[in-house]
């Protein structure tokens, strides 16, 4: 009976976490590893590579149902992948060096950081897929606002669905590079995994279709956050008992329910409630990490 009582809390996080990373592509890091400090009393470190490893698992599920859509840009995929890598490599050896109560300073500032994503781009996930005859020309993108003198690493993508829909579009290669970068070091020293800053940027600063900057950001999500959390487990930073398993088997679940939520359920209603859950934690790991003693909803795990 203990270890029923034991796991059920991990159980509905990770349901919960699986339906909300389905629902609005976000990944479910960035409600995993808040969750995991602030409720489950895990220190930084632990929470930050459990969060990661699961993370890891759901992208690759997710991946292989992208892979048969035919939805995934496998050029930019790779790229921003490989791109985001070195930094996912490199942040979990950041990490054991870190301050507990900075970490949870910062991370507290990056899901206010999502609250105001949120805010401005609250119809991202709202588009609607084409009609099977359409072709979709996306050409608002950060190249219309970038130096003449950048547009040498523009490149074209054409994606041909399994549902024959055809989306064409043009980024700039190189910057989108030096974001994954960046992004990679986060993700991994954070556990989230990186995918609510990289789906809405792709959509609104790139010109990625929504659909494909969904599917892409996950293929990627599925490469890096696997190196990273092979990084993470080899420093010893991963609760395998209980967090990750039964948390694992909620992500799971969580994850077909909300697949069939997907065409029930508005994006943007999802997200407002997202909206409150992350300014919620991020304003509870601001205050835990200037006053430890006084805001804490779980003891040490």
């Amino acid at each position: 009976m203990d270890h029923l009582s034991e796991a059920i809390p991990y159980l509905a996080l990770g349901v919960g976490t699986g339906v909300y990373g389905i629902l609005v592509g976000a990944g479910g890091g960035v409600i995993l590893a808040p969750a995991l400090m602030i409720f489950f009393g895990i220190e930084a470190t632990v929470a930050a590579g459990t969060s990661l490893a699961l993370v890891s698992i759901n992208s690759i599920s997710g991946t292989v149902a992208y892979k048969r859509s035919g939805l995934i840009d496998i050029r930019s995929g790779w790229v921003f992948a490989l791109s985001a890598v070195p930094g996912s490599i490199i942040a979990p050896m950041v990490l054991d060096s870190a301050s507990p109560t900075l970490f949870k300073i910062l991370f507290g500032l990056l899901l206010l950081l999502l609250a105001v994503i949120i805010l401005l781009r609250p119809q991202y996930r709202e588009t609607e897929a084409p009609s099977d005859s359409l072709d979709i020309t996306h050409d608002h993108n950060v190249m219309n606002v970038l130096p003449t003198w950048l547009n040498f690493t523009l490149t074209d993508r054409l994606i041909v669905t399994k549902r024959e829909n055809t989306y064409r579009y043009t980024f700039n290669e190189s910057l989108s590079v030096l974001f994954n970068l960046i992004l990679g070091f986060i993700s991994s020293f954070f556990g989230t995994g990186g995918g609510f800053l990289r789906t809405p940027i792709l959509v609104s600063i790139f010109g990625f279709p929504v659909q494909v900057a969904v599917a892409t950001s996950i293929f990627a999500l599925s490469i890096y956050a696997t190196v990273g959390a092979i990084v993470h487990i080899y420093l010893g930073h991963v609760d395998w008992y209980p967090a990750l398993v039964w948390s694992g088997l909620g992500l799971i679940i969580g994850g077909q329910i909300g697949a069939r939520l997907v065409e029930i359920v508005k994006g943007v209603v999802i997200l407002r409630i997202l909206l409150a859950v992350v300014m919620i934690m991020g304003i509870q790991l601001i205050l835990q990490g200037l006053w430890p003693s006084t805001f804490i909803f779980a003891g040490t795990h």
